[in-house]
């Protein structure tokens, strides 16, 4: 078994806390603002409601998205593994050199970049962009570059770009603003993911910055890479989806833009015939990534497909506190990823990635907008890795000392503290 090291890998760990902790907090205090203790609950009981019947009835849901979908024009691909998702993308891609794409888990999830290696991929989200100028991984699934100071991002635009911006987020923005606008009117390629779909023929996805609109809008070839449990079975359960996406990830009641997309674009303004591909995208493509969801749909994890994506489990967590995106996936952080790297990697890729980390303090359940028990799913998840002996070697060391002394501690000298002390 691979010894686990649990050095952070974000340089400094005391200063990334330093910046992250009070960036936490008043996100709490902007939630709490929206939502009191009673509102809340309200709210995530309803959520939970429509994420189970959603998760339920998830086989019928989808053929009814397919089959609405595509009748409105929209080319929707089904993808069983990551390599199927890969050959599809780059199917339609072709020839093209430069892609443009939005912050996705399901695209990290693929490892995208790594697989389009001879094409230029120009991320457009702000804080994905800043992430590939340091060339590191996002530290946190809603806001990846929250860890880096404006006068650390200043300092690589320097190295990067040749030029003097100061350390004020104003002028980072537009900096990049500026950059990156050229960059997206000239593609022909725009690739997002999706918050949620539903299945009576829409894909929702919600932003801030606005890159999304363009990525959609501006490309000819508009690709949306998602997974099937993100289907609900109305427009109207979707938006209450995308607010608490928004609350529950930003603090904000709602977000700046929504994209609903039911269809390439299309005009009837010449004798009434319908014409695809007007000012928007001409062809819009819809592929839905299984990846193991439906191995984890059909056991006993299935509330994993209830997440949303949002983030909040993560920010009071006191674990991810310490160790950041050293605990869990490389698609997500924390338990959501441990858990579905078990399946989506290997058994000991999740005891890799953090599986007996977790203290099972439940605030994860506690913020989670769809009461998702992570806790309990870690302890299953512990229970299966335990059948197959793969644990931590403490816990067979405490087993040891228990048969042999009475005690997890050892042989214990009076007035001598044990050499060894163990959590139990």
């Amino acid at each position: 078994m691979k010894k686990i090291n649990l050095q952070n890998d974000i340089k400094n760990n005391e200063n990334t806390q330093k910046t992250i902790i009070p960036i936490i907090y008043s996100y709490k205090e902007k939630r709490d603002k929206l939502l009191n203790e009673e509102q809340k609950e309200k709210f995530c009981e309803e959520l939970r409601k429509i994420k189970e019947k959603s998760i339920n009835n998830i086989v019928k849901l989808k053929k009814e998205t397919i089959k609405n979908l595509s009748n409105q024009g929209i080319n929707v691909i089904e993808a069983q593994t990551v390599k199927d998702a890969i050959n599809i993308i780059k199917k339609i891609i072709g020839k093209e050199k430069t892609i443009i794409k939005s912050k996705s888990n399901t695209i990290t999830e693929i490892n995208l970049e790594n697989a389009l290696k001879n094409k230029k991929i120009i991320e457009t989200d702000l804080g994905d962009f800043i992430i590939q100028l340091f060339k590191e991984k996002g530290i946190h699934p809603v806001l990846p570059s929250f860890h880096l100071t404006p006068k650390e991002i200043s300092k690589k635009i320097k190295e990067k770009f040749n030029i003097n911006i100061n350390p004020n987020p104003k002028e980072i923005v537009c900096f990049v603003r500026n950059i990156l606008r050229e960059k997206i009117f000239n593609a022909k390629i725009g690739i997002t993911g999706a918050n949620v779909i539903s299945s009576d023929g829409s894909i929702f996805i919600l932003e801030n910055e606005g890159n999304i609109s363009l990525i959609s809008r501006i490309p000819e070839k508009h690709i949306i890479l998602t997974s099937f449990d993100k289907i609900v079975e109305t427009r109207e359960e979707a938006l209450k989806i995308i607010r608490a996406s928004s609350i529950f990830g930003t603090g904000q009641d709602y977000p700046v833009y929504v994209n609903i997309i039911s269809g390439p674009s299309k005009t009837a303004d010449i004798e009434n015939e319908i014409i695809s591909g007007a000012q928007g995208a001409k062809e819009v493509y819809l592929i839905l990534l299984d990846n193991k969801r439906t191995t984890i749909l059909n056991s006993k994890f299935k509330e994993l497909l209830y997440c949303i994506n949002c983030g909040a489990c993560l920010n009071f967590c006191p674990v991810y506190h310490q160790i950041f995106s050293r605990y869990g996936a490389k698609y997500f952080p924390g338990a959501k990823g441990v858990i579905s790297s078990f399946f989506k990697e290997s058994e000991k890729d999740a005891f890799n990635n953090g599986a007996f980390f977790c203290t099972t303090c439940q605030q994860c359940k506690e913020n989670c907008p769809m009461k998702i028990n992570l806790s309990d799913l870690i302890r299953d998840l512990r229970k299966e890795l335990v059948k197959q002996q793969i644990e931590p070697s403490s816990i067979t060391e405490m087993i040891d000392n228990v048969k042999k002394f009475g005690n997890p501690f050892g042989k214990i000298d009076t007035n001598k503290k044990p050499d060894k002390l163990y959590c139990c």
